[in-house]
This record gives C-alpha cells, structure tokens and sequence, in this order.
C-alpha cells in the first residue's frame, strides 16, 4: 500500500522518448534540400554588406552616418537569418547524433560489440562536435 502512496506522490518516471529514425532522416534530407535557398540568401546579404564595407572606407563624412545606417538595416536582417540557418543546422547536427546513438544500440544489441568498440574509439562517434 505504501508504494502506491510514494509512486503517486511522486510520480512515474519520465520514459525516454523513442527515437524515429525514419522521421529524422526526413527531416535532416528536408532540411538539407533547402539549405541551397538559405545559403544563397544569405550569400547575397553578405555581398552587400561587403560593397557597403568597402564605401565605408572612402565615404566622405557627409555620408557616413547614411551607410552606417543601411549597415546597421542589412545586419539586422543577416543576424535574423543567420540565427535561424544555425538553430537549423544545430537541430539536425542533434539528429545525425541521435541517430547514431540508436544504431550503436540497436548494433549493440544485435552482439555486434566488436564494432560497437571500434564506434566508440572514432572520434567522430564520440560525438563531440
């Protein structure tokens, strides 16, 4: 009777999600099939930015502050975009972990530990990117 009492107090622990390899493959693929209009975008951003840099070096006083400004606009839009392009590419960075992490249990479980080791000493597999 006591152990209903604390496990309702409580509460069940939290069961860890399960992974859909599938969906995040799609979403990885997804995102790297639109990752061409970002780039592009933000591309010509910084080309912008760059011909504004270089007036900026021989702009007369007068009109200094006016590309100042228009820096100042353009790099408003380019902090923006470049934020959202890099939660992207840190959310599916997550994923292609994630993933690998499934594999190397599902090969674990499969007995495949020889490989599972192996995994484990690459670097890459330690996922510390």
């Amino acid at each position: 009777m006591s152990k209903k009492w604390w496990s309702s107090l409580l509460g069940k622990k939290p069961q860890p999600k399960k992974v859909d390899v599938l969906a995040d493959l799609d979403a990885i693929t997804e995102f790297l099939g639109e990752v061409q209009y970002d780039t592009k975008e933000l591309l010509a951003q910084f080309k912008k930015l760059k011909e504004l840099e270089k007036e900026y070096h021989i702009a007369a006083s007068g009109i200094l502050h006016i590309n100042l400004e228009t820096q100042a606009k353009l790099l408003d839009r380019l902090l923006e975009r470049y934020e959202f392009f890099e939660n992207d590419v840190d959310i599916n960075g997550l994923r292609v972990k994630i993933i690998a992490k499934e594999f190397l249990k599902r090969a674990s479980k499969a007995g495949m530990t020889d490989l599972v080791r192996q995994k484990e000493k690459d670097k890459r597999w330690m996922m510390l990117w």
